[in-house]
C-alpha cells in the first residue's frame, strides 16, 4: 500500500512536469512563429510604403491607399486593408479572449487600369490580436491601432500584435515600426481615384 502511494506521487509529479514542458515548448513555438510572421510582414509592407509617391488613410481607418512603382518601374495602386480582432469578455481573468483574429491584406493593380481594374490580393499577416476600440485582456498591449500616419502623410506607423493562447493565457509577439514614404514630394498631389 505504501509502495502504491509512493508510485502515485511519483507518477503525478512526472505527469505535471511533462505537461509543464509541453506548455513551455508550445509557448516558445508560438512566440517564434508570430515573431517570424511579423518580421515577414514588416519586410513586405516596407517595400510598398518606401516606394510610394502618395499615401492616403481611409476615413474609416481600416485601409491605406498607396500609389507606388513596382520593380519594373510601372506605376501601381497598392491598398493595405486590415481587420481588427474581435474580442469578447474583456480581461483574461474574466474570460476575455480573441473570438476572431484580424488580418492584413495587400491588394495591387496597375495604376493605368483605373477604377475598373482587377485586383491581385495576398495576406501579409494573420492572427492579428489588435483592437483599438474594444475592451481587451491587456489594453496597453492589444488596444493599439494597427496603422497610423503622421500629418505629412510620409510616415506610416505599424504596431501589430500576433500570437495565440496556451493554457488560457495569450502568448504574443509585437513590434512598433515606422515606414517612410521616400518618394512623396512636399507638394505632391496624387490622384487616388484611380485606386478606388
Amino acid at each position: 500500500m505504501v509502495a502504491l502511494f509512493i508510485f502515485a506521487i511519483v507518477s503525478t509529479m512526472f505527469t505535471v512536469s511533462i505537461v509543464q514542458y509541453l506548455h513551455s515548448t508550445t509557448a516558445d513555438a508560438i512566440r517564434t512563429r508570430s515573431a517570424t510572421e511579423i518580421a515577414t510582414s514588416v519586410q513586405a509592407l516596407d517595400r510598398y510604403v518606401r516606394n510610394a509617391e502618395g499615401v492616403e488613410e481611409a476615413a474609416s481607418g481600416d485601409r491605406l491607399t498607396l500609389v507606388t512603382t513596382d520593380a519594373d518601374g510601372i506605376r501601381q495602386c497598392a491598398v493595405i486593408e486590415y481587420t481588427e480582432a474581435t474580442w469578447s469578455g474583456g480581461r483574461v481573468d474574466s474570460g476575455g479572449r480573441v473570438d476572431d483574429y484580424g488580418s492584413v491584406v495587400v491588394k495591387t493593380r496597375p495604376y493605368a487600369t483605373g477604377a475598373g481594374g482587377a485586383w491581385s490580393e495576398h495576406a501579409v499577416l494573420t492572427a492579428v490580436m489588435n483592437n483599438s476600440t474594444a475592451s481587451t485582456s491587456d489594453d496597453s498591449l492589444f488596444k493599439n491601432k494597427l496603422f497610423s500616419m503622421d500629418g505629412g502623410t510620409r510616415v506610416v506607423r505599424y504596431s501589430p500584435v500576433t500570437g495565440s493562447y496556451v493554457g488560457g493565457k495569450p502568448v504574443t509577439s509585437n513590434t512598433l515600426t515606422s515606414f517612410t514614404a521616400r518618394n512623396v514630394g512636399s507638394s505632391a498631389s496624387v490622384d487616388f481615384s484611380q485606386c478606388r
